[in-house]
């Protein structure tokens, strides 16, 4: 069998639309039957007639022809290329839009992932982010903790009733462990410590932040106090 049908039936294992991931598909199936070389130059001439649609570098997918023509992937199906069986999470406006922390939306959209060869990787309005982790539930809640926190001053029109609700959601399934993974895959700020330590002390959840923190630093991060009192406020 020559390699281009070796190519040819690799990818009628996928479904039209699905995402297609070169380097991948060539290390776990054609590798050790089809020169590097040649495997390429074959998705090139495939994509110049038609039968293949490259996305992104290294990225393509078959095309899906409808009685108004060929139809891209959605949004949600890229996505969840680099998210589904664990692989990953939204985050940014994505993220607080669902957790019903601000009505604001953003046309960029931005994905964690293990699913990614490179550091980074864009396909039209979606930046993936490389970031080597079992997106399992639990470390997916702590990860949603930790950029909300983060970003907290620089999300707008922010809910604070909807934010307190979350803190205490935060303190209520907080992790030690869950936690540590997550710190020691993405390495958040010191400030974002202390805010989430802030957290949990206010809601007298016994924690160990301060080993990560140095008792020497003043960290600038929200009060729960002043928390409360916005949300008085505002509301």
């Amino acid at each position: 069998m020559n390699s281009v049908t070796l190519i040819q039936n690799a990818l009628k294992q996928y479904k039209a639309n699905e995402l297609i991931f070169a380097s991948k598909l060539y290390r776990s199936v054609l590798g050790n039957q089809v020169s590097e070389a040649a495997y390429y130059k074959t998705l090139e001439r495939l994509c110049k007639s038609g039968k293949l649609v490259k996305i992104a570098k290294g990225t393509y997918h078959l095309p899906k022809v409808t009685k108004y023509g060929v139809v891209p992937p959605s949004e949600k199906e890229i996505v969840n290329a680099f998210t589904e069986n664990e692989m990953g999470t939204t985050i940014g406006y994505t993220l607080y839009n669902s957790l019903g922390l601000t009505t604001q939306i953003s046309k960029n959209i931005d994905v964690l992932s293990s699913e990614l060869d490179g550091l980074t990787k864009s396909i039209r309005n979606i930046t993936i982010h490389r970031v080597q982790i079992t997106y399992n539930d639990p470390v997916k809640s702590m990860i949603h903790c930790l950029e909300v926190l983060n970003n907290y001053s620089k999300i707008e029109d922010i809910n604070y009733l909807s934010f307190i609700k979350f803190t205490k959601t935060i303190a209520e399934s907080y992790n030690e462990e869950v936690f540590e993974t997550v710190y020691n895959a993405m390495n958040y700020k010191k400030s974002t410590i202390a805010f989430l330590q802030e957290i949990l002390n206010y809601y007298n959840r016994e924690n160990n932040l301060r080993n990560y923190l140095s008792s020497l630093s003043e960290y600038k991060y929200p009060k729960m106090e002043k928390i409360y009192e916005a949300a008085r406020i505002k509301n």
